[in-house]
């Protein structure tokens, strides 16, 4: 299914605009240690990081906010408007399109609080704080349920969901022969821990 305005606008499991990525290493302990209770216990994540974009970001800052938010309420706009049309066309992938024409309503509601100079800026700030904490403690609280199948691995969370999981090697070694060819990004991480790269 087609998004109206590209990957420019964020907010749903394909683009999403704040995820987890959990890189557990095996601790010493757990790898001397053979019994299973030892390694069960010691597999908290060595690096459990969140991940913004940058268009969230630029909503932080005073003035070029106003921009980039004028352009995101018009880009929501126009998302908005063509996927409501294109649900009464095609049935056959009706809610996928109310998924894009909601999405579009929430980066309008955003760009228009961006709009908005310092109080908007703080608005947008703040919620995209508590989001992040609470999908933190999402992912966290998932890891800690069944630890012994997090450790030596890189798991990825959206929106506080374990979407994949990959032995850590193996998206090391994805990561190294990536960054020979170009410079890579947060969603370049992000396709190979989906193993879309």
């Amino acid at each position: 299914m087609f998004s109206a305005t590209g990957n420019i606008l964020t907010g749903s499991q394909d683009r999403p605009d704040i995820y987890t990525v959990a890189i557990n290493k095996p601790s010493p302990s757990s790898s001397s240690s053979s019994s299973s209770s030892s390694s069960s216990t010691s597999s908290s994540p060595s690096d459990l990081s969140i991940r913004i974009c940058k268009l969230n970001m630029v909503g932080y800052v005073p003035g070029v906010s106003t921009i980039t938010g004028s352009g995101r309420t018009l880009l929501g706009i126009v998302h908005s408007i063509v996927h409501l049309a294109s649900a009464i066309f095609d049935s056959k992938n009706r809610a996928k399109h109310l998924e894009e024409a909601k999405l579009g309503g929430l980066n309008i509601a955003r760009g228009l609080a961006e709009v908005i100079p310092v109080i908007g800026n703080i608005t947008v700030f703040v919620a995209d704080m508590v989001r992040m904490f609470k999908f933190k403690k999402q992912a966290d609280e998932i890891m800690k349920l069944k630890p012994y199948e997090y450790n030596n691995r890189i798991t990825l969370f959206i929106y506080g969901k374990e979407i994949a999981k990959r032995p850590l090697d193996e998206v090391e070694k994805e990561w190294k022969k990536l960054k020979e060819t170009k410079r890579p990004s947060h969603s370049d991480l992000s396709d190979i821990i989906r193993n879309n790269a």
